[in-house]
């Protein structure tokens, strides 16, 4: 482990965390598994490696959820060990493993020693990091398929693990799988890298991850898969029917990090792949490190929803190398993420004003519904979550007013300024941890001579003060044919003598999103949605109700569900029901749930296809639903036991309403 990489000890602790990092900390995991399909599980061990930081320490703390633990040693000798009752009004935290450390001696002093932890366990039903989905789920219907997604702090439901951001550790992973299916994770594959057992006719999958990374980003995907090379260090992977289309919608992810590494630093993670996952998983992107997870509604074939990439691969600088300390500074990982990902498609699409095109309509009208509908205490930079759920904050608020932070600074001190601060930040901070008073400090002391620095930017304001912030002088140049477009059909008040004339054939699909989002906007504004007259007569002028991009239908539905239009509801259904994106279902259930037409509709559609979406997303929606103990019960004696975890798994402490629909401006 070189100097740059050494772990270092958190300063506080946690409150997201049962875990003692300041008194025993995790550098190194060798995970061993196996994948039961059967039982929707992993039979493990995990093999820690831990550096004893404190001569006080005589327990070692462990984040678990719903693991069944079987046996612990330590240096090979059996450990005492406990695990803690789950506080009922925090279900989030899980259950506190606490392991007893042997006793010291003057010769081996705790603060001098590192151990070795062995723990075997397995995960359960409950785990809510897994997305475990029967043939029928996937694209090639033949085998089951399960992914992970640990983010924010659902690793402690698949290993027992210090689950904080702050505590980054390398990891080596042994998987065995069945003959039929490949496994894939967040770390490189060794040079033999898969192997045959005989013995338990299985494959077996070895990889290393180098780089330190935390909890969250450790993950692994098991199904039928197939690849195709893009570069030299970029690959794509998906199930076989999909794959060449899946190589072809992605075909600029060589671009997209070399455009990266100019902004930032070279690339250190050795390859960057992307696996295009099934349907129901939940997020627009995960950006795992090696292997970037997307969900398959971004296959639009035309790459024009390729901006996710954009945003997945710069998080290989902004949250993975460079890490937010605690999730109350998760702006860092995610402002400066659509800072990069917007400075990315600025430089692939060939013209500056597309940076402020990106952000002035789509970005910022993001931000405003956030701060309209988050609790004030989430609609601050530094949100106040204590030992809350930190997916309860998840919204635009980190992403868009955390870029506009970004943007603020950047036009105070001019773009080539800036630029070079870029560079000197993520080589500082790189392999390592940030909260927002070190990047305040280190913007502050690497501008110590320009006195506006001082003087002018309001930090605290930025910082702590829940709203909106000012908004910038966005260039509106690109954007101004789509809101003329927008106050167009504002005006039609179902005249047909009055549709707007402009033709919008060729417009991208930037365009087309950029329209959509100025008409949910000015609708916003007069707290009016448009008549079901408008539109039916943009129906019949667009088409949008027939398309296949995701994004554009997705915004066009939403339109017409607050339209009231009765007819929209079957193409609702079968997009609500064939993706798990939140990004998407989450606003079009709340919509129908809200409209006379549609609420009844809403909550039966959810009960019937629950098992589809991933635990995660289900547990939003009950929420989103007002889905309360009596209707999830009485729902449970109705589908039977084997489905029980779903529905309570759906009762857990949940984000707040509008959350993490909007997340990841990419968007997730």
């Amino acid at each position: 482990m070189t100097a740059a990489t050494k772990p270092s000890i958190p300063l506080s602790l946690d409150p997201s965390s049962l875990s003692n990092p300041n008194e025993a900390l995790l550098t190194h995991l060798s995970w061993t598994a196996s994948v039961d399909f059967i039982n929707c599980r992993f039979l493990a061990r995990a093999k820690y490696t831990v550096q004893i930081t404190s001569s006080k320490s005589n327990t070692i703390h462990l984040d678990t959820s719903h693991l069944d633990i079987h046996s612990i040693s330590i240096d090979g000798t059996p450990a005492t060990y406990s695990l803690g009752v789950p506080d009922k009004s925090k279900p989030h935290l899980g259950s506190q493993l606490s392991i007893q450390l042997p006793p010291q001696s003057s010769s081996t002093p705790h603060t001098s020693s590192t151990i070795t932890l062995l723990i075997d366990y397995a995960t359960t039903k409950e785990c809510t990091a897994t997305g475990w989905l029967p043939p029928s789920q996937t694209a090639g219907k033949r085998h089951p398929y399960v992914f992970t997604q640990c983010q924010a702090i659902h690793a402690r439901s698949l290993l027992p693990c210090m689950d904080c951001p702050s505590v980054k550790m390398t990891y080596d992973a042994t998987v065995s799988v069945p003959k039929w299916a490949t496994c894939v994770m967040s770390a490189l594959s060794t040079v033999s890298s898969s192997s045959y057992n005989d013995e338990t006719n299985e494959n077996v999958f070895t990889f290393e991850q180098p780089v330190p990374i935390p909890s969250y980003l450790f993950a692994l995907a098991i199904g039928e898969l197939e690849s195709r090379d893009i570069s030299n260090r970029c690959r794509v992977w998906s199930e076989p029917s999909m794959v060449e289309a899946v190589a072809f919608e992605f075909g600029q992810v060589e671009e997209f990090v070399r455009v990266a590494e100019e902004l930032t630093l070279p690339y250190q993670w050795g390859r960057y792949d992307i696996l295009c996952l099934p349907p129901s998983f939940p997020y627009g992107g995960m950006e795992n490190p090696c292997l970037t997870f997307v969900t398959p509604t971004l296959l639009a074939g035309d790459r024009s929803l390729a901006d996710v990439v954009a945003h997945e691969a710069a998080h290989s600088w902004s949250g993975n190398l460079v890490t937010n300390e605690t999730w109350e500074h998760f702006w860092l990982n995610e402002g400066w993420t659509i800072f990069l990902q917007r400075k990315i498609m600025t430089k692939i699409n060939g013209d500056e004003k597309f940076f402020d095109f990106d952000v002035a309509i789509s970005g910022w009208e993001d931000l405003k519904d956030s701060v309209r509908d988050m609790p004030d205490a989430y609609t601050k930079l530094i949100p106040e979550l204590g030992d809350g759920d930190p997916d309860d904050a998840f919204s635009s608020v980190p992403y868009e007013k955390g870029f506009n932070l970004l943007y603020s600074l950047e036009t105070m001190v001019g773009k080539d300024a800036f630029a070079k601060f870029t560079k000197a930040y993520f080589n500082e901070f790189k392999f390592g941890v940030v909260t927002s008073q070190k990047f305040r400090e280190f913007f502050n002391d690497y501008f110590k001579d320009d006195p506006k620095v001082m003087t002018v930017f309001d930090w605290d304001t930025w910082l702590h003060k829940p709203g909106m912030p000012a908004k910038p002088d966005f260039d509106r140049t690109l954007s101004a044919a789509c809101e003329d477009l927008a106050d167009g059909w504002m005006a039609v008040e179902g005249d047909a003598a009055k549709v707007p004339t402009v033709d919008i054939t060729n417009w991208n699909t930037s365009q087309r999103i950029c329209f959509l989002d100025a008409l949910l906007a000015k609708c916003s504004d007069r707290n009016e949605p448009l008549s079901l007259e408008t539109v039916g007569l943009m129906k019949e002028a667009y088409k949008m109700h027939k398309t296949h991009n995701s994004e554009v239908l997705h915004r066009f539905c939403m339109i017409s569900v607050a339209a009231g239009d009765a007819t929209i509801i079957p193409v609702v259904l079968r997009f609500i029901t064939t993706q798990g994106r939140m990004k998407f279902v989450r606003p079009l259930y709340r919509a129908l749930f809200a409209s006379k037409m549609g609420k009844n509709i809403a909550v039966k559609t959810f009960f019937k296809h629950r098992d589809f979406y991933h635990p995660v997303c289900a547990k939003m929606l009950a929420k989103d639903l007002e889905i309360g103990d009596d209707d999830a019960e009485s729902d449970v004696k109705r589908c039977g036991s084997s489905q029980r975890h779903f529905v309570l798994g759906a009762l857990v402490v949940v984000a707040s309403a509008i959350g993490i629909a909007l997340i990841r401006g990419k968007r997730r």
